[in-house]
């Protein structure tokens, strides 16, 4: 079974994972973050990338540099995360694939349900709650 994640999604919350485990004043490396994730190196680093332009990780370079958490994990929300890698609104679109659904059938009603239960649920859950 698929998971409902794309892959670049569940790295990043790995990550940002293994980040909140860690002193939150002390960066660390991402190759030792790629390592302990499993999580190709090159690939790591785009994702850190995104991170932090959108504010969620610092990164520093140089002796004693790495990368951290911008704020504390109970402050950092998966739908944060997620949202960066991946639409969160094409869980809203017709589970069929139909490009011209009117949203008036059963199965589009009940599949709504559950999308807007998946959406609150990542908005709902910090990276602390998720680990």
């Amino acid at each position: 079974m698929d998971p409902m994640l794309n892959q670049t999604a569940i790295y990043a919350i790995r990550a940002m994972g293994f980040l909140a485990r860690q002193d939150m004043d002390t960066p660390v490396l991402s190759s030792t973050i790629a390592k302990e994730m499993k999580i190709p190196p090159n690939f790591l680093s785009k994702i850190f990338t995104r991170l932090g332009q959108a504010g969620l990780v610092i990164s520093t370079r140089g002796r004693g540099g790495g990368v951290m958490l911008s704020r504390s994990a109970s402050k950092i929300y998966l739908f944060e995360v997620v949202d960066l890698f991946m639409k969160i609104d094409d869980f809203k679109q017709c589970l069929l694939g139909m490009g011209n659904c009117s949203g008036s059938c059963g199965l589009h009603r009940r599949w709504r349900i559950i999308s807007d239960q998946f959406e609150k649920m990542l908005g709902e859950t910090t990276i602390a709650e998720a680990l």
